[in-house]
């Protein structure tokens, strides 16, 4: 398809984006090699299918009963190794379900825990981004707790757990966190439509050559009718895989690590060497994006790495925890981190957030506390009235070991589950305490091709 039109430039000259200010934390960190890969991030070169119940992929053709779980081999297939694996970042959708419900996935030979990864009402079509420790044999669970639903889950990426892969698949990335940036809102553009596939990209001027993936909050926004959304590297055709499934009408985030691929010369506005990646949308809808995070080449200074968890819930506000109770218009909560799963080093919770039962379409934003930044011109869940509806969101910590959650309409109460967290990794650290600074964003954009 040729380019029929351009939309460059969403105009970020000479930002910088600030950091958490961390020197309240201790931070007494130990020396490690640099060349350990432990907790270091692998992105599918484009997403891989592993289970998709309607078809029999993976597992027995036919819906996940009530109260029934699969056992689902994740080690060793798609081009993933069959070792090594701390844990890894899936893509979870259901489709048709004849009840409202909730699907977990969790590491494979462990009890099932009280949390979440994909709330939705019956007949509902949508996705999930999560990060799931693997369990017993390379296996997660993936558990239905009523009616019978179809279950389709694509790995993009998974993060190193032991030295093993560093043979095969050489040193992984760090992530380096951002406030969450808005780099696309195809609404000042014109919409993207049916069949739409179109290259974006980021440039971060000299920082371009270390970056290999994107950490994304992906939305489609009212879509003409049900689809999807799929984003990957550019590289190759269109994966068989999908990263946000929408309805007519709806409003629908999702988080999404991409592999990226430098912009040619002569492309991409003329930022040679920008982080570019691509889109498709299978129905007409407009697209948001927003940067929440940046995989960079395992070298870069502050680098983050990952240590995964069985799933924790550390906030209910039906219950008064976390929270003590529902949020209400123009309302902002605090939450704090529970000291049992941080270290002196931890930067950032790996969490699924569920919105439930909210009394207005409204927008959920999450952000770190105590740091004086203003609530970001971003959203991490956008529920409509009545919805449970869940997203991963990286809960980035302020000083106080805590972050902000803000809810713009009506009285929704939040659920928050903890799958891991994120540290700064003492090899690549600036020194005894973390920077302020970041790369700076220089401009971003997208070409759509339209037929």
């Amino acid at each position: 398809m040729g380019i029929a039109g351009a939309c460059v430039l969403a105009g970020l000259p000479g930002v910088a984006l600030a950091a958490v200010d961390d020197s309240d934390r201790p931070s007494n960190l130990q020396a490690e090699p640099t060349s350990s890969v432990v907790g270091t991030y692998y992105p599918m070169t484009t997403p891989s299918r592993i289970l998709d119940t309607r078809t029999g992929n993976g597992t027995p053709k036919g819906k996940i009963g009530p109260g029934r779980k699969i056992d689902l081999q994740v080690a060793g297939r798609e081009g993933l190794p069959a070792q090594g694996i701390g844990a890894v970042v899936l893509n979870v959708t259901v489709s048709g379900p004849t009840a409202s419900s909730f699907v977990t996935v969790y590491p494979g030979g462990e009890a099932l825990p009280t949390a979440s990864t994909i709330n939705f009402a019956k007949g509902w079509l949508g996705s999930n981004n999560a990060t799931v420790k693997l369990g017993v044999d390379g296996k997660v669970s993936v558990y239905n707790r009523n009616g019978e639903t179809d279950v389709v889950i694509d790995v993009v990426g998974f993060y190193a757990g032991d030295e093993s892969v560093m043979a095969e698949y050489g040193m992984g990335g760090q992530v380096q966190w951002y406030e969450p940036y808005r780099i696309m809102d195809t609404r000042t553009r014109g919409v993207i439509p049916a069949g739409g596939e179109f290259n974006a990209w980021i440039d971060f001027r000299d920082y371009n050559a270390k970056v290999k993936g994107l950490i994304l909050n992906v939305t489609a926004v009212s879509p003409q009718k049900a689809g999807f959304l799929t984003v990957w590297s550019g590289e190759g055709a269109r994966p068989n895989s999908s990263t946000v499934n929408y309805a007519a009408g709806k409003v629908v985030p999702n988080l999404s690590y991409v592999k990226t691929m430098p912009c040619p010369s002569g492309s991409c506005n003329g930022a040679t060497g920008a982080a570019r990646y691509r889109f498709y949308t299978s129905a007409t809808t407009h697209i948001v994006v927003d940067l929440v995070g940046v995989v960079d080449d395992g070298t870069e200074v502050d680098g983050m790495r990952f240590t995964p968890t069985s799933p924790t819930r550390i906030v209910d506000s039906r219950i008064g925890q976390g929270l003590p109770k529902a949020l209400g218009p123009n309302v902002t909560g605090k939450v704090t981190a529970p000291p049992v799963l941080l270290t002196e080093a931890t930067q950032v919770l790996a969490m699924n957030v569920t919105a439930v039962a909210p009394t207005a379409n409204t927008v959920i934003t999450v952000w770190p506390a105590d740091t004086g930044m203003s609530k970001p011109n971003a959203s991490n869940l956008n529920p409509a009235p009545g919805q449970v509806v869940s997203n991963g969101v990286l809960g980035v910590l302020g000083p106080q070991d805590a972050f902000y959650v803000s809810n713009l309409s009506g009285t929704t109460n939040l659920v928050a589950d903890v799958v891991g967290t994120f540290y700064v990794y003492p090899g690549t650290a600036a020194g005894t305490r973390r920077t302020t600074g970041k790369p700076a964003v220089a401009g971003s954009g997208w070409s759509v091709a339209l037929g």
